[in-house]
């Protein structure tokens, strides 16, 4: 009688055992610094830029592709994430959006102020229009500011309609995770 109490009281615990695990499994840091990968996302860049007759080199493409990494790591967030909001907020451009929106991952500078306080980074040196052509910059801040509204909001599609705040925000957020999903199973990750 006494295996069986223990047995029902174990089944009965399970579901809450369940609610308690993270809201989003698999968005977490992610290594990808797989060649295949890496070629993979020069690629894709270097279409989408061209449509845009953006220049893309070698050197460029490194860079972002470092850039992207780093600060995946550095917010624990999953790259393949943060490429997919890049590639839906600005087709891999330094861009201004129609509300003030900057760069790659279209940040607003009050945006970046609230991230610069609430994580502790420093503001640029010269002034948050650098948020527009500096694309380490902009991705940091950006990264921040998803992984604040991942925190608050418990779940990436809520926090990626923050993250957009605009009046497609629920046609905005399916889109990145639709490309992220896309994504993941086109490198079999």
């Amino acid at each position: 009688m006494k295996k069986v109490t223990t047995m029902i009281a174990v089944l009965l615990s399970f579901p809450l055992f369940l609610g308690n695990l993270p809201a989003q499994i698999g968005l977490e840091y992610r290594n990808i610094e797989d060649l295949m990968v890496k070629e993979w996302f020069k690629e894709h860049v270097r279409n989408k830029r061209s449509a845009y007759k953006l220049p893309s080199d070698d050197e460029f493409l490194e860079d972002l592709w470092r850039v992207i990494n780093l600060i995946a790591f550095e917010t624990d967030l999953d790259p393949l994430l943060l490429i997919s909001i890049i590639d839906v907020e600005s087709d891999f451009r330094n861009v201004v959006g129609l509300s003030g929106e900057l760069g790659m991952m279209q940040i607003k500078r009050e945006t970046a102020i609230f991230v610069s306080k609430q994580f502790g980074l420093d503001e640029p040196e010269t002034g948050w229009t650098e948020l527009l052509w500096n694309y380490s910059l902009n991705i940091r801040y950006g990264a921040y500011y998803l992984k604040y509204l991942l925190e608050k909001c418990g779940n990436l599609r809520t926090a990626l309609e923050h993250y957009n705040g605009g009046s497609a925000k629920k046609r905005y957020a399916q889109e990145i995770l639709r490309l992220y999903e896309k994504f993941k199973r086109d490198l079999g990750l």
